[in-house]
């Protein structure tokens, strides 16, 4: 073990010094054309200074046949002012049939045809805003940060766009205010567009994105210059809402008897601030924050899982900024913090720093399930969360990063006296520090380590003194990834201390060593039904501290990319897996299948065959038997303004396969929205589990001015079945307003 933490250690010190930069790729660039006069977002390009600009032409196909020219021409203007950057795009298309695109719910285009800007406001070669329209006008936003996009920030900017028989126009201006990038420096950002033409099947990018050039998309981008004496970020954002409820519920006895139905009203007010600091930090403050609006979490299988489930964070306090608190263990996991009454956060960059920190008051009532050592699985206590990280950028793709989250959880208060030999959980503190680093070692090879520390104390309230409990323990990972466009092979290896406890954090389980591999090759024929095919292996050990084996996985795969926009993966695998002091050996077959190409009605299909374990509390009664896992997604648009997305999961468990059932039960779920405006909105989400027998109803009438200004009116219904039919037991009707002022 200590072996283990010196050689985490010692590769953390020579991240900062090993990483080697990219090698030079020559970054075409353009000049962004200062407007004489103001610019009318309309979609219209009319105004006399988009004439002037110089157009951006030459998108290159980075899908299928890369480097060939797309079956539709592009073309894009940069102008700029004091308050503003704005583009204008022209996007032809003259195939057959209308462009495929829907006057969607926001963020929602990314099977449309659209166009996406990129902006590494930073020019670090590595992060980006994302800003992407589609031939309605919806908007789409997130952040590029290294990997895969996250569409979960938003954004206040300004698009429009106009349908022709010869294509599209988008026009969207970007407040300076609503970005980052330091002042005074030498006027010039990273540019990369990408545009998507669904109907030809084909993705295009300018620059053209090399699938065969290892390391982040924005290496590869260009450069936009003329941006010298630019302010952005700055100003104060005030956002106050104020929301009612009224919620009544009514109890079931034994018998399936209703009860009367009681409940409560409920006003609520509060505020978001957020402060520009500098041009690159800002501030947050929130109190008492309101989440009604926030969309329900979709049902999951909750029914014979060995590990907790996870959940993604969707609430706006916590999402602007999340991709800074990224490790490769996931030590902060912001669902912990369920109910906060106030809290700030610090999110920007100094330097070749990245900087994050949150503070918030909890009230309790969240899962304490997935956080490692002494959890009882019951809900948190009121407490405070406090979260701190910096990351220091090292060349290109490398970096060496910091984290500390403290969690301070106060005790419960007894209304009565402890009665003798009373003992129940009382105030507790769990602190976790961390260094984590990543370092491109070569052109295609790259490095990952993560050290971590958990302090925790739990005090045991008794009938007489209180005993407090102190613990700590390690958790590290190191791996080594090559990746050069065609093959990509990981090896790595975790460990996780049997004490080890991260209260804001998400781990399945502790007290173990992991030792594993990926490794994968891609072959691209791009015939006339073939894009590619990708063979993939896989495995890890799992090992108790003891070196009791734990897990043993290996698994072979196929991926399959087929020409209409089709794909397939195939994957077997064989695994020894423990449970309570049995190894199962069990064998697991996974099918999936989708397609998006025809615009009405896109589907996925995934199907898990497996000999299952079935997890009881005691060897006798847990066994291996058949496990069947089926799942159909669907999203409907009979019209450009309706849009359905469709869920069906069956679970399936039987004593063996073909014989006696054990458990057999669908979640259904069908979220319709109708678009009756970019702005207004209707949205109905029925979900149904036929093991409990519920139906969870939520409604939502909303109208969103822009993200911070929105008006919401809401409701959700509980019906249980009783007898016969579905008689409610709950519901709730909230009504909510807030409104974004900027100054």
């Amino acid at each position: 073990m200590k072996r283990l933490f010196l050689a985490v250690l010692f590769s953390l010190l020579l991240l900062g010094i090993a990483a080697e930069p990219a090698d030079g790729i020559e970054r075409p660039g353009v000049a962004a054309l200062r407007a004489a006069g103001p610019i009318r977002v309309d979609g219209r390009l009319d105004e006399p200074d988009w004439e002037r600009a110089p157009p951006i032409t030459g998108f290159r196909l980075m899908d299928v046949r890369e480097g060939e020219a797309p079956s539709e021409s592009t073309a894009v203007r940069v102008l700029l002012d004091d308050t503003h950057v704005y583009f204008g795009m022209w996007c032809g298309h003259r195939g057959s049939g209308r462009v495929r695109a829907s006057l969607t719910p926001r963020d929602q285009i990314l099977d449309d045809d659209h166009i996406s800007i990129h902006l590494d406001t930073y020019r670090d070669l590595h992060r980006a805003y994302i800003f992407g329209v589609n031939p309605f006008g919806v908007q789409l936003d997130g952040i590029l940060d290294g990997g895969d996009p996250d569409f979960s920030w938003d954004g206040v900017w300004e698009s429009e766009a106009i349908r022709s028989d010869d294509g599209w126009v988008a026009e969207v201006a970007i407040p300076l205010r609503t970005l980052r990038f330091p002042a005074g420096g030498d006027g010039v950002w990273g540019l990369w567009f990408r545009r998507q033409i669904t109907g030809s099947d084909e993705v295009c990018s300018w620059p053209l994105w090399r699938q065969g050039v290892p390391g982040d998309i924005m290496l590869q981008a260009g450069d936009l210059s003329g941006l010298g004496g630019l302010r952005g970020g700055g100003g104060v954002e005030l956002q106050p809402y104020a929301a009612s409820a009224r919620s009544d519920s009514r109890s079931v006895s034994s018998g399936g008897a209703l009860g009367d139905w009681s409940g409560r009203a409920q006003t609520e007010v509060g505020l978001d601030v957020k402060y520009g600091l500098t041009t690159t930090l800002t501030a947050n403050a929130t109190v008492n924050p309101d989440y009604s609006q926030v969309e329900a979490d979709a049902l999951q299988i909750d029914v014979n899982q060995r590990f907790p489930l996870f959940f993604p964070e969707k609430r706006p306090f916590f999402l602007e900024g999340a991709e800074i608190y990224n490790t490769p263990y996931s030590l902060v996991y912001t669902r912990r913090i369920a109910d906060p009454a106030y809290g700030g956060k610090l999110t920007g960059k100094l330097g070749r720093w990245r900087l994050g920190a949150i503070a918030v008051r909890d009230e309790g009532g969240g899962s304490t399930e997935g956080i490692g050592a002494g959890s009882s699985g019951e809900p948190s206590e009121q407490g405070f969360f406090s979260i701190a990280r910096a990351r220091l950028d090292v060349g290109d793709n490398s970096n060496v990063g910091f984290l500390v989250t403290d969690h301070f959880r106060e005790s419960h208060v007894y209304a009565t006296p402890l009665a003798l030999g009373f003992r129940a959980p009382g105030a507790g503190r769990n602190t976790v520090v961390s260094a984590d680093g990543r370092a491109r070692l070569s052109k295609s090879l790259f490095a990952v380590v993560q050290l971590a520390k958990s302090y925790t104390r739990q005090d045991t309230i008794t009938d007489g003194p209180t005993i407090a409990t102190r613990f700590s323990d390690y958790a590290s990972t190191i791996g080594a990834k090559w990746q050069d466009g065609v093959r990509y092979a990981l090896v790595y290896q975790d460990y996780l201390g049997s004490d080890f406890r991260a209260d804001a954090g998400f781990l399945e389980r502790v007290g173990i060593r992991n030792t594993g591999y990926v490794a994968n090759f891609i072959v691209r024929p791009e015939n006339r039904w073939l894009r590619y095919w990708q063979p993939t292996s896989n495995g890890d050990i799992i090992r108790r501290l003891d070196g009791t084996l734990e897990e043993r996985r290996l698994a072979g795969a196929i991926e399959w990319g087929f020409q209409k926009q089709t794909y397939m993966e195939t994957r077997v695998a064989h695994l020894d897996e423990r449970w309570l002091s049995t190894v199962y050996d069990r064998w697991r077959y996974i099918l999936s299948l989708s397609n998006s190409l025809w615009r009405p009605l896109s589907v996925k299909l995934e199907a898990t065959l497996e000999e299952g374990i079935l997890y009881a509390s005691t060897d006798s009664a847990s066994f291996l038997g058949w496990q069947e896992t089926y799942g159909l997604g669907a999203t409907a648009r009979p019209s450009p303004q309706l849009t359905s997305e469709l869920t069906a999961t069956r679970a399936r468990f039987l004593r063996e396969r073909g014989g006696q059932k054990v458990y057999d039960f669908w979640l259904l779920g069908a979220k319709t929205t109708y678009q009756f405006t970019r702005r207004l909105y209707a949205r109905l989400y029925p979900q149904y589990d036929t093991d409990s027998e519920r139906l969870d109803v939520d409604g939502l009438l909303g109208y969103v001015l822009h993200p911070g200004s929105v008006l919401y009116l809401g409701m959700n219904g509980d019906l249980d079945k009783l007898g016969d039919r579905h008689r409610p037991t709950g519901r709730t009707v909230f009504f909510k307003a807030s409104y974004l002022f900027q100054r």
